[in-house]
């Protein structure tokens, strides 16, 4: 029960961070060569909980010594390659002004939802 309650919390509090990012910063768009999407709450809420999500899977990776955390970390990080592979030259937009994304926070990205993955498995394992 513990577990459960620690998890829903990582996951409500990762939530509650993109909602609040979203807030403060609002008016985001993606541009790229497949031109320009906005970015509105729910996208950023929901990455706030991917990243609480992600936040649960490390500790209890961490706690089991799960090794097998690793490998979910590396197979997101192996589509985070494809998709900026694919897609590449992107650009976050915010506040009138635009920030290049390359390939390494894409990968990274890629990572954490990965760990994201394996979170979830554990919040719903027991």
């Amino acid at each position: 029960m513990k577990d459960k309650v620690e998890g829903t919390a990582l996951v409500a509090g990762g939530t509650i961070a993109g909602v609040s990012v979203s807030a403060i910063v609002g008016g985001m768009g993606l541009v790229g060569g497949f031109g320009g999407v906005a970015i509105g709450m729910a996208p950023v809420t929901a990455a706030g909980a991917v990243i609480g999500t992600a936040a649960y899977g490390a500790k209890k990776a961490i706690e089991e010594g799960d090794a097998t955390a690793i490998g979910a970390v590396a197979g997101g990080a192996a589509v985070g390659v494809g998709v900026s592979a694919v897609v590449g030259g992107m650009g976050l937009a915010v506040g009138g002004t635009a920030v290049a994304i390359g390939a390494a926070p894409v990968v990274a990205a890629g990572a954490v939802v990965g760990l994201a993955a394996y979170g979830l498995k554990k919040l719903f394992d027991k």
